[in-house]
């Protein structure tokens, strides 16, 4: 069941209630799941109280779904009879869960927090909210009368905006027509000064455009290094390696890309790195210490800013802390490092076998079908689960986030971020220099993660939008532009800040779902001209994809360095893209204007100061008619006079 006790003004959010979750208790541990943490364990662990497993969480007004966790199976609340399905293509999710309506009931709202009263650039931005049916038009009132414009609705509410030029300070209140009459809200004073000290990203973010390159499948610079003894389940070892990124960073700079993303570098078993063994070292198959730091000193000449994976929810097996509590048992100094349930922490059978001459992938499969006695990361006996609650796990994530700053990184992505209690990342932030860039794998609605946790998250509430409208062919442009409506609305200037993709090594290559690349052409043009940081996966850029193996097979594939097998448009107009998102202001910063959101056409314009950007997206069978102003110029695209052939689009400036 849930209950909500009462709610207050939240300076990032707006209104929030403090919602108390909670069930009959059973089994030895339980987590609380929701849209707000892509329903993953590890953020929301419950606590006994009395006869029930219980937890607080504040939430913003809204309509969430949430289960429970009980022993690592999902289970819905028997208490609350209001279920639903919940699907999401971008994490593979679809589940009957329950269905909380947290709701204050008040008609109208709007409080000056960062995301219904902000600024970016020379203009400032006004929100305010009203269940949805009570009004007809909203004016913002200050020193001249502005007709804000119904910018999108969610389940409950319509949000309306009003972008005005920015001053110091703003003192305004609106007036709200109903259709039986005109309401005066509020008295409100907003200080843009002191609110940017809110919000403060990296400065430099806004005019990179990031590559994500897994090391392992990307290129090989020094096969005296390759892997010996490694895992290998089925997805073997390429030998990438940092000597191959250095060998490559002239291609890297030719494409474009200012940023790099380089999943785990860090020593580890497995080719991927996400069971890392030492924190402190990087893999002697990617070249060691020595080997990144030659990489730093490269990028820093060449003014590519590099992104570290940060993997803090949970440890490899085979790390020394982890490896001293299978040895000292409850003896162990390290015992609280991890959520240990019971003692011993494995079987003498799995024991065995783990140390059994038995080949990798045979072991591997036998070892799941066995219990250990330790939380773990999607029940994944490699990945034990850290104990987020020590102050020592606290302290170890600081001291190595900060460490590899100190040699050369310039931000960090944090993996299964939304499997980590919010408050970690809240205390964490505040030791981390103010130009490291902290992006969030959040896999779902990433409000509870924004602001004083992360600058941005990777932003997949954005791809699953991109993958019902080119993709699956699940919503309507109509529909399509409030989705992106709703994202602005609920992320407020974080939304400049946001990892935009198509791509990246957990998912399916976009070009292999749409399999035709003028589709694929179009998807890319939406987000080098959307709000957000855009990303390029390896390979993307070439039109690599293979859709005959199994999906994170496809994600994960060597990248392709033979030229005559590259496909050249796509490389042209990605290089294209990228060139002319690196030059627009109005691309980085821009307000984002729609024009025309009907049936699969899309036209919208990126505004910054003098500088007007128009894009247009035919994404449907039929030729579209486009009509643009006098003294238009042509940057991009296939605009033939006014004819936009099937599947195409156009960027031009005004």
């Amino acid at each position: 069941m849930y209950k909500i006790f009462g709610f207050k003004n939240d300076k990032y959010l707006g209104k929030v209630a403090e919602v108390e979750f909670s069930m009959l208790k059973r089994g030895s541990y339980a987590y609380l799941l929701g849209n707000f943490n892509a329903f993953n364990e590890g953020s929301f662990r419950m606590r006994e109280k009395g006869d029930r497993w219980s937890i607080k969480i504040e939430l913003p007004e809204g309509v969430w779904y949430y289960a429970f966790s009980i022993d690592g199976d999902l289970m819905l609340d028997p208490e609350n009879r209001e279920k639903t399905t919940y699907k999401r293509h971008s994490y593979k999710f679809r589940r009957t869960v329950n269905v909380a309506k947290i709701f204050s009931g008040e008609e109208f709202y709007h409080y000056p927090s960062l995301i219904y009263a902000y600024s970016l650039g020379d203009l400032a931005y006004i929100r305010f909210r009203a269940i949805k049916g009570t009004v007809k038009k909203v004016f913002l009132i200050s020193d001249q009368k502005y007709e804000m414009r119904k910018k999108a609705r969610d389940d409950l509410f319509e949000y309306f905006e009003a972008v005005l030029p920015k001053k110091e300070e703003l003192e305004y209140y609106f007036e709200i027509h109903t259709a039986d009459e005109i309401i005066n809200y509020g008295d409100f004073k907003v200080d843009f000064n002191e609110q940017k000290e809110m919000f403060k990203p990296p400065t430099w973010i806004f005019e990179r455009i990031f590559y994500q390159i897994m090391p392992d499948r990307f290129a090989n610079g020094n096969p005296e290094n390759d892997p010996h003894d490694c895992i290998e389940l089925g997805i073997s070892h390429h030998g990438g390696d940092l000597e191959g990124i250095i060998e490559k960073l002239d291609y890297i700079e030719e494409l474009g890309v200012n940023a790099l993303y380089l999943t785990p570098i860090f020593e580890s078993m497995t080719y991927h790195g996400y069971d890392i063994i030492d924190y402190f070292h990087v893999a002697k198959k990617f070249g060691g210490d020595k080997a990144l730091k030659q990489l730093v000193n490269e990028l820093k000449k060449r003014d590519i800013k590099l992104i570290l994976d940060g993997v803090f929810h949970h440890t490899s097996f085979f790390h020394p802390y982890f490896q001293d509590i299978l040895k000292k048992g409850k003896e162990s100094k390290y015992r609280n490092f991890y959520r240990i349930f019971g003692f011993p922490v494995i079987s003498k059978e799995f024991s065995k076998l783990l140390h059994s001459n038995e080949p990798w992938i045979e072991k591997y499969q036998k070892l799941r079908k066995l219990k250990w006695n330790y939380e773990s990361f999607f029940s994944v006996w490699l990945m034990p689960r850290l104990n987020h609650e020590n102050p020592e796990v606290k302290e170890f994530i600081r001291t190595v986030m900060k460490y590899w700053l100190e040699r050369g990184a310039d931000g960090w992505r944090l993996d299964v971020a939304h499997g980590v209690p919010p408050d970690v990342w809240r205390e964490i932030r505040k030791d981390i220099p103010d130009d490291a860039y902290l992006l969030g794998e959040v896999m779902d609605d990433a409000r509870l993660w924004l602001f004083d946790k992360f600058h941005g998250t990777m932003n997949y509430p954005l791809y699953e939008a991109l993958l019902r409208f080119f993709v699956y062919n699940e919503i309507t442009a109509e529909e399509f532009l409030n989705w992106l409506e709703l994202l602005s609305v609920y992320y407020g200037p974080a939304e400049y800040t946001m990892y935009n993709f198509l791509d990246n090594h957990d998912v399916e290559r976009f070009l292999g779902l749409v399999r035709d690349k003028r589709k694929y052409l179009c998807a890319l043009t939406f987000l080098m001209t959307y709000k957000g940081i855009p990303a390029i996966y390896y390979g993307d850029e070439v039109g690599l994809e293979n859709m005959d193996v199994p999906s994170m097979e496809c994600s994960r594939v060597p990248m392709e360095w033979n030229e005559k097998k590259w496909d050249k448009e796509i490389l042209k107009i990605t290089k294209e893209l990228i060139d002319l998102r690196r030059r627009s202001k109005a691309l980085q910063r821009g307000t984002f204007v729609p024009i025309f959101f009907e049936d699969k056409l899309l036209i919208y314009e990126r505004v910054s100061k003098g500088e007007r950007i128009l894009i247009g997206i035919n994404y449907s069978e039929k030729e579209a008619k486009i009509k643009l102003p006098e003294k238009v110029k042509i940057l991009l695209g296939q605009l033939h006079g006014e004819r936009l052939p099937p599947f195409s689009f156009f960027i031009s400036s005004l």
